[in-house]
C-alpha cells in the first residue's frame, strides 16, 4: 500500500469548493467532457467518476449520465455504455484491479476514458524538496507521490482488456512568484501528500525556504515579468482513451 485513501479522500472533501475553481482542474473538465461530447460511437447510459455535476456543464444536463465525485457503487450501473475517470487513478494503490473494476462495468464496445497526472507533474518541486531534505536532514522522505510514465498508461490499457486504444497527454507550465502559491494551489486542488510513508510532523518555514532557495536556483524563468523572478511547476496531464 503506498497511498492513505482516506487521507485522499478528505483532502478531496476539503477542497470540494476550490477544486471547482481552480484553473488547471477546470481545464481538465472542459477538455474531458469536450473528447466526451465528441464520441463518434454512440452510446446512452455513462458513469463519469471524479467531479461533481456542477464540473461539466453540457453532460450534466443529460440525466442518463451519473456524475460521482467518489467511487460510485450503485448496482444501476453494472453495465454501461461510457465509464470516465477524471484525475483519481494516479491515487491508486492497485492500479490493475482498479483499471479492470472499471472495465467490467461496460458493456461489449463500451467506451473508456480517463485523465490522471503523468510522471513529469512537480518534477521541480521533487527535486527541490531532496535538495533541501538533504541539506536539513541528510535524508529524503516522500513528498510527491509517484507518478506513471505515459508508456505505464498505454500498457496497462492493454492489460486490462480495452482495444483501440489512443494516449496523448497535454504539458502545462505554470508561473508562481513563491513556492506558497504553488502549494496553495495543490491545496485548493485536493492534490497534497497522501503517501503512507509521509512526514507527518509540521513542516518548519526553515524547511519551506530552503525548498524555495533550491526552486529558485535551478528552475527560475530567464524572462523576469516586471523585473520580478518566477518559478515554473509542471504538471503533464495524461488522456486515456479505449473501447471494451
Amino acid at each position: 500500500m503506498l497511498f492513505d485513501i482516506k487521507k485522499v479522500k478528505e483532502n478531496k472533501i476539503r477542497s470540494r469548493e476550490s477544486r471547482s475553481a481552480n484553473f488547471l482542474l477546470k481545464r481538465v473538465f472542459s477538455d474531458m467532457e469536450k473528447r466526451i461530447l465528441e464520441l463518434t460511437i454512440a452510446w446512452e447510459y455513462g458513469l463519469i467518476e471524479g467531479c461533481r455535476r456542477n464540473d461539466l456543464k453540457e453532460l450534466s444536463k443529460n440525466d442518463k449520465i451519473t456524475i460521482s465525485e467518489f467511487e460510485h457503487f450503485s448496482t444501476e450501473n453494472k453495465s454501461i455504455d461510457l465509464y470516465a475517470n477524471l484525475m483519481q487513478m494516479h491515487w491508486s494503490n492497485d492500479p490493475y484491479s482498479d483499471f479492470s473494476k472499471k472495465v467490467k462495468l461496460l458493456k461489449p464496445k463500451g467506451q473508456f476514458l480517463c485523465c490522471l497526472f503523468g510522471a513529469e507533474t512537480l518534477n521541480e518541486l521533487r527535486d527541490s524538496f531532496s535538495k533541501a531534505e538533504i541539506e536539513l536532514f541528510g535524508v529524503t522522505s516522500p513528498r510527491i507521490s509517484p507518478l506513471p510514465e505515459i508508456r505505464d498508461v498505454g500498457n496497462l490499457a492493454a492489460k486490462v482488456g480495452l482495444n483501440n486504444t489512443v494516449v496523448d497527454r497535454d504539458i502545462i507550465k505554470v508561473k508562481y512568484k513563491r513556492i506558497l502559491d504553488l502549494f496553495l494551489d495543490l491545496k485548493k486542488m485536493g492534490e497534497t501528500n497522501a503517501i503512507l510513508g509521509r512526514r507527518k510532523g509540521l513542516t518548519t518555514m526553515k524547511f519551506i525556504h530552503m525548498v524555495e532557495k533550491f526552486y529558485f536556483e535551478n528552475f527560475s524563468d530567464t524572462k523576469l515579468e516586471a523585473g520580478v523572478p518566477s518559478i515554473s511547476a509542471t504538471f503533464e496531464l495524461i488522456f486515456l482513451y479505449g473501447k471494451k
